[in-house]
């Protein structure tokens, strides 16, 4: 029997790890990666009510998610939640990646690591951050971006009053809009709104036309990291020129 061409993803299938409540991850990815790359989502759950304790849940069992795939074959695996990884810390982040790469022979890329590879390959060495979360998580997210060697030179949560990380999933593109035009940045190399769960496309298309900074986010940059993994060809140099934000995104 001839083999044919898949009908969904023909070049390849990536796999995306996403907190329980957010809403925001799945259509941000879909909308980026290249429509040759399916795009499957599972869901991470914890019951803990504490936002620390279900962030370091997820980062923890990452080879839980991974399996939760089955015997779906997986080019890449993306770990859709920034905020697990700044509680973690680049060292143990970079440990427990490893060794879910080793256990399942599958690129293992997180939000943030994406992130990290972006600044790398546009030569960005500071940021101008703009973060949807609570006090304690945004300063754990600053001490992430030391820790990696970039200097964060301006600083925005865009609500203040944010207690809990289920409030940020009703943030909008707008809200990112309006923040990262407020944010401070004098001496950025580039500006960045981090998290899955706060929309961000319309905002980064927006910012594109408007400042000549590069403006990255948490799913732009994992969509980018995720399609060179699964498919190096067809993913544009420049991590700000994904599919999604040149033909029309929602």
């Amino acid at each position: 029997m001839t083999e044919q061409q898949a009908d969904y993803g023909p070049r390849a299938r990536v796999g995306v790890a996403v907190p329980h409540s957010n809403p925001t991850v799945e259509p941000e990815m879909r909308a980026l990666v290249p429509a040759a790359i399916g795009v499957h989502a599972t869901r991470m759950t914890h019951p803990a009510p504490r936002v620390e304790d279900r962030l370091n849940h997820y980062i923890r069992h990452i080879p839980d998610a991974i399996r939760s795939f089955g015997e779906m074959k997986l080019a890449a695996f993306g770990f859709g939640c920034t905020g697990s990884s700044y509680l973690a810390g680049v060292a143990l982040e970079e440990q427990l990646v490893a060794a879910a790469e080793t256990d399942h022979r599958v690129p293992v890329i997180t939000a943030a690591r994406a992130i990290r590879e972006a600044l790398r390959e546009l030569g960005c060495r500071s940021l101008a951050l703009v973060s949807p979360y609570p006090a304690p998580l945004a300063e754990a997210g600053y001490r992430y971006w030391q820790d990696a060697g970039i200097r964060v030179t301006g600083r925005l949560r865009v609500d203040p009053d944010l207690t809990d990380t289920h409030r940020i999933y009703e943030l909008t593109s707008a809200d990112a809009l309006e923040a990262l035009r407020r944010v401070d940045r004098t001496g950025a190399d580039c500006l960045l709104a981090s998290g899955t769960g706060m929309p961000t496309l319309r905002a980064l298309r927006v910012l594109r036309a408007e400042t000549g900074l590069p403006v990255l986010s948490s799913n732009l940059c994992l969509a980018w990291a995720l399609t060179r993994a699964a498919a190096a060809e067809l993913a544009p140099a420049d991590p700000g020129q994904m599919p999604g934000l040149l033909f029309g995104s929602p």
